[in-house]
């Protein structure tokens, strides 16, 4: 999505995601109550920000592979 990025912002972008992604876990999880609760939004805030930083960083553009031919 956002291209050949060098590679301090694609960690930054990824660090940044999965920051936000726990964070919202256990924002999500304080609003049910238990302490099962937030580790289990710690878990799907994890999922969430790796997911996200798939979506970032993967380049979906379709990339003709080179073929080789061998002529005897």
């Amino acid at each position: 999505m956002f291209g050949p990025l060098p590679q301090l912002h694609r960690i930054l972008v990824i660090l940044t995601s999965l920051v936000v992604g726990v964070l919202s876990g256990v924002w999500l999880a304080q609003l049910v109550a238990g302490p099962a609760a937030i580790a289990a939004g710690v878990g799907w805030g994890l999922l969430v920000g790796l997911l996200l930083d798939y979506v970032l960083l993967h380049d979906f553009r379709h990339h003709p592979r080179p073929v080789r031919v061998r002529r005897h």
